[in-house]
């Protein structure tokens, strides 16, 4: 089993108001996740009252979503990853437990501790994890470093061509702009080449 503890970071600084918007932006776009990727989610995908999101999933597709979706959102971001054996109590993510969230969780301790490091993503493999589980966990990893090199608009625009399978003209209609500028801004991306990352690996959980 795999799971992710993202830490929305500095969250605590925002307004009331602002805090009651962003937890309901957090949950509505878990829902979506969840909705969208069922299958890979053996527990619902939850906030916190300590601000981090967690997942509990067997590939890495919701992982990703999730990730890129927050940031597009403009949300800063610390995400650990772990395998392990899980205990399920409940049906949500945040009432479940085992090696799988510890693991998840050090892995989050750890940036902390690394102040000379910027490293916004870690993680920690239990010794029995299956190769499948290690493929997910280094996907995940090298998917979401990717993310975090685009802009907030790149993200956007990554966000509907990936995930919503937009076409160039659908993409400017929806963020109001030419198509010329959208064309523009994927090819300073490696867009195109994650969406063909996605789709094959993807088809290949079939």
């Amino acid at each position: 089993m795999i799971a992710a503890v993202i830490d929305i970071v500095a969250s605590r600084e925002v307004t009331a108001r602002d805090r009651k918007k962003m937890d309901r932006e957090i949950r509505n776009l878990l829902l979506k996740a969840y909705d969208r990727f069922k299958e890979y989610c053996p527990a619902i995908p939850t906030l916190t009252q300590g601000d981090s999101v967690e997942l509990l999933v067997t590939n890495w597709l919701p992982i990703i979503f999730v990730f890129h979706s927050l940031l597009m959102e403009n949300f800063d971001l610390r995400v650990g990853l772990g395998t392990g054996k899980v205990i399920v109590h409940n049906e949500s993510a945040d009432e479940c437990d085992g090696p799988v969230f510890w693991n998840a969780r050090q892995a989050i301790d750890e940036i902390k501790r690394a102040k000379y490091m910027k490293s916004l993503v870690g993680f920690k493999l239990d010794k029995k994890t299956s190769s499948n589980e290690t493929n997910a966990v280094i996907n995940s990893i090298l998917f979401l470093t990717t993310l975090l090199g685009l802009s907030p608009a790149q993200l956007r625009h990554c966000f509907y061509y990936i995930w919503e399978k937009k076409r160039i003209s659908e993409i400017a209609e929806a963020v109001k702009t030419s198509k010329g500028n959208i064309s523009k801004s994927l090819s300073k991306t490696p867009c195109y080449l994650l969406d063909k990352v996605v789709t094959f690996l993807d088809h290949s959980q079939e």
